[in-house]
C-alpha cells in the first residue's frame, strides 16, 4: 500500500451570503479617497488597512472559511465591484485590459442599492456587520411569500435590521420570543442580555407603504422560531401558525 505524503486538499469554496456581497459593495463604494490615491476602508470602520477592514466582517459572515480564505473571497468581490466606482481601483480586467461585464450577482446587489443613499447603505452593513442576522438570503432576493394558510405577504430583511425600528421593537414587545417565551438572557446570562431578533412581515398589499408601525409589523423571536418562519421557500408562517406548530 502506498501512502502519498505532503499532499493538500484543495479548499472547499463557500459561495458568498447576500451579507457578505452587500459587505463588499459597500467597501467599493465607500471607501476613504484622498487626493488621487486609491480609496482607503470606509471611515467607520475604524481601521487603515484593507486586511483589517476584511477581518472585521470575519466573525459575522466568515461562514467557516479560515481567515486568509475570507479575506480573499471579500477581496475578490470587493475588486469586481471596484468596476463600477471612482475610487481609485482598477478592478478586475481581463488578459486584454477589459473590465468584464458583472455576474448577475452582483449586477443584483447593485440595483437594489445603487438609488440609496451611502448613510442607509453603511447603517445596513454595520447592522450585518454587529450580528443582526439575514433570516434567509432568499427572503432578502424574493421577498414575496405567503403564509401556510395561502395570505400573500411581503418580507422585508432590510427593515428587520433597521437599528431604529429594532430598538422600538424591543422597547414595544419585550425579549422574549413571541412564540415560545425563550429569554437568551435567562438561558444564558449576561451574555445573552439584550439579545433577540426581530422579524417584519406585513400584508403584500401593504409592500408599498414607507412606514413600518413597530408594534404591529414587527414582531421578536427567537432564532430558531425566526428559522422556523422561514423554514420552506416560498412560505411565511404568520406568528399564531408558528405557535400552533410548536409541541409543548
Amino acid at each position: 500500500m502506498f501512502i502519498i505524503m505532503g499532499m493538500k486538499r484543495p479548499e472547499q469554496l463557500v459561495e458568498r451570503s447576500y451579507s457578505m456581497m452587500i459587505a463588499s459593495y459597500w467597501l467599493a463604494r465607500c471607501g476613504v479617497r484622498e487626493n488621487e490615491s486609491a480609496a482607503a476602508p470606509p471611515a467607520a470602520l475604524g481601521v487603515t488597512t484593507w486586511k483589517a477592514a476584511y477581518d472585521s466582517f470575519l466573525d459575522a459572515m466568515g461562514d467557516g472559511r479560515t481567515p486568509s480564505q475570507f479575506r480573499n473571497s471579500m477581496k475578490n468581490a470587493r475588486d469586481t465591484f471596484d468596476i463600477l466606482f471612482d475610487n481609485g481601483r482598477i478592478g478586475w480586467v481581463d488578459r486584454e485590459g477589459q473590465q468584464p461585464s458583472l455576474g448577475s450577482s452582483f449586477q443584483r446587489i447593485h440595483e437594489e442599492w445603487q438609488g440609496r443613499p451611502d448613510e442607509e447603505l453603511e447603517k445596513f452593513v454595520l447592522g450585518l456587520q454587529a450580528g443582526i442576522p439575514v433570516a434567509a438570503d432568499r427572503e432578502a432576493r424574493s421577498p414575496e411569500a405567503r403564509t401556510e394558510g395561502g395570505k400573500k405577504v411581503y418580507i422585508s430583511v432590510r427593515r428587520e435590521r433597521d437599528p431604529k425600528l429594532r430598538d422600538d421593537a424591543l422597547s414595544i414587545h419585550g425579549l422574549d420570543c413571541m412564540a415560545c417565551g425563550f429569554n437568551f438572557e435567562r438561558a444564558y446570562g449576561s451574555w445573552g442580555k439584550g439579545f433577540i431578533e426581530v422579524h417584519h412581515v406585513v400584508p403584500l398589499a401593504e409592500a408599498g407603504r414607507s412606514e413600518t408601525n413597530p408594534a404591529t409589523d414587527l414582531i421578536v423571536l427567537c432564532a430558531n422560531c425566526h428559522r422556523m418562519v422561514h423554514r420552506k421557500r416560498g412560505v411565511c408562517l404568520s406568528l399564531d401558525e408558528l405557535c400552533a406548530q410548536i409541541k409543548h
